[in-house]
């Protein structure tokens, strides 16, 4: 459309008829192919601004009692092998599909993030880093328990002079814990004696654990235990 020094340009408006009953008329944009050389592009290009902000590109699928969606199309075969809707993003049509960036990605949900391979997930030799991790020391409200509500982390010991050959036994509250889960609890500090973890036993929202002095002296400091949570 025309060119403006101030105010608004006109509009494009490209539609086809409604109908009541039927299917109303389609409305296809093409370019031409070519036997030797390549293919022409169709490109949408929005505004720009030298002091506001540029213009947007809008894909609106129809709305209707199941809302339509966008498909990607294979050039040779017209098969749909893609398709963005409100509520989904599939490319299972392809069998590989590669994303790469430059900077950073950041991939979050409100709820809960899945991933989920048949033949497994492959993190690439990668460093991993940002688990949700706490400390909590035994007994510091009730004696023999300590609540942390984390998927690992370090424990400290209620006393710091438990005696040669002596159990001690407590309890961990855990909300990421239920029946199934592994809890890998190892020692981190021994606190001058012999500390052995005995028993790990896990149950919904807590896991016990049982850790013996096999010194044959007493403690001199409060020892600490690492854990890990696996569901």
């Amino acid at each position: 459309t025309g060119s403006a020094s101030n105010g608004n340009t006109g509009e494009i408006f490209l539609a086809s008829g409604a109908t009541t009953s039927g299917t109303p008329g389609s409305v296809t944009l093409s370019v031409g192919g070519a036997s030797t050389g390549g293919g022409g592009s169709i490109s949408l290009n929005a505004g720009a601004s030298s002091s506001g902000t540029g213009g947007n590109i809008y894909l609106k699928p129809g709305d209707g009692s199941s809302d339509g969606a966008v498909y990607f199309v294979h050039p040779s075969t017209s098969a749909n092998y893609g398709v963005i809707s409100e509520s989904t993003f599939d490319f299972s049509g392809q069998s590989t599909m590669s994303m790469s960036f430059t900077g950073a990605v950041d991939i979050s949900s409100s709820t809960t993030l899945t991933l989920q391979g048949t033949g497994g997930v492959d993190f690439g030799d990668s460093y991993m880093y940002g688990y949700e991790t706490g400390t909590a020391t035994v007994g510091t409200e009730v004696s023999g328990e300590i609540a942390i509500n984390k998927m690992t982390g370090v424990l400290t010991s209620e006393f710091s002079n438990l005696g040669a050959g002596v159990t001690s036994s407590f309890e961990v509250v855990n909300t990421r814990v239920n029946a199934a889960s592994i809890v890998m609890v190892t020692v981190r500090d021994d606190g001058g004696c012999e500390p052995v973890v005995m028993k790990v036993r896990p149950e919904a929202n807590r896991f016990f654990v049982s850790v013996k002095n096999m010194a044959v002296t007493a403690c001199t400091s409060a020892f600490t235990l690492n854990f890990m949570v696996v569901n």
